[in-house]
């Protein structure tokens, strides 16, 4: 009879991103970051480049920095209780002038981006009919933009397009479309892309069961409606 052999025994190793990623030796505003810090957390050179591409223009919060498509999740969740932002936001981009060979001052366009239409936004430099359309079809699905920053949620958002609209747009935010808590339907509500079906569902649902919302922040009672989802939707929140 043969003897069989003895199982080995297998030790579970730590999974490799856990190792791959460090969390930074102390606070720091991800806008002061240079590659090479971003080497030192672990990305490669090639994410760090597109990361520096992205925050050039500067951005105000994590969740910004976790919009850009290359950054690591377990980076993230190193990094989000380390990090800090100026409170300043460039809700509204100063105009510059610009000389032209003949000595005539022009004043460089800057548009807002919650009115302007698809012949504008074309007509902006470096921004083609491709781009065009889906700003234009992000914006008409969350109902208008109150940070820059939502425009990394634009699908195939580009570093370099990005960086290009921050120089020539600006937003007011009074322009967004809000919803209704306490009249809208089911359906429209769903249709807004920072909520799932099941969240919209719990919204109506516990409306009812209130008899009405007495304050906006009223949703976060919903076990599924996290602080994230309501910190994104409270810009276009409204009870009547």
């Amino acid at each position: 009879m043969i003897p069989k052999k003895a199982s080995k025994q297998v030790k579970k190793r730590p999974q490799k991103s856990q190792l791959k990623y460090k969390s930074p030796p102390h606070r720091f505003d991800p806008n002061k970051y240079a590659e090479e810090d971003w080497m030192y957390l672990g990305l490669s050179k090639k994410q760090a480049e597109v990361v520096m591409k992205f925050i050039k223009p500067g951005i105000t919060s994590n969740e910004a920095l976790d919009k850009i498509y290359v950054f690591p999740k377990e980076l993230m969740s190193l990094i989000k209780d380390s990090t800090f932002y100026p409170k300043a936001s460039r809700a509204i981009i100063e105009s510059e002038d610009i000389t032209l060979p003949n000595g005539e001052i022009q004043l460089k366009q800057i548009l807002e981006l919650n009115s302007i239409d698809s012949l504008r936004l074309v007509s902006l430099k470096g921004i083609g009919p491709f781009y065009a359309s889906q700003i234009l079809k992000y914006r008409r699905k969350i109902g208008g933009f109150y940070s820059i920053e939502q425009l990394l949620e634009v699908w195939k958002m580009r570093p370099e397009t990005y960086e290009i609209l921050t120089e020539q747009v600006f937003i007011d935010s009074e322009k967004i479309q809000k919803l209704r808590l306490n009249t809208i339907s089911f359906e429209e509500l769903y249709k807004h892309p920072y909520l799932s079906y099941a969240q919209a569902n719990s919204i109506v649902k516990m409306r009812t069961q209130l008899d009405g919302f007495k304050t906006v922040s009223g949703i976060k009672k919903s076990k599924l409606i996290d602080s994230k989802t309501f910190d994104k939707l409270l810009p276009y929140l409204i009870l009547e």
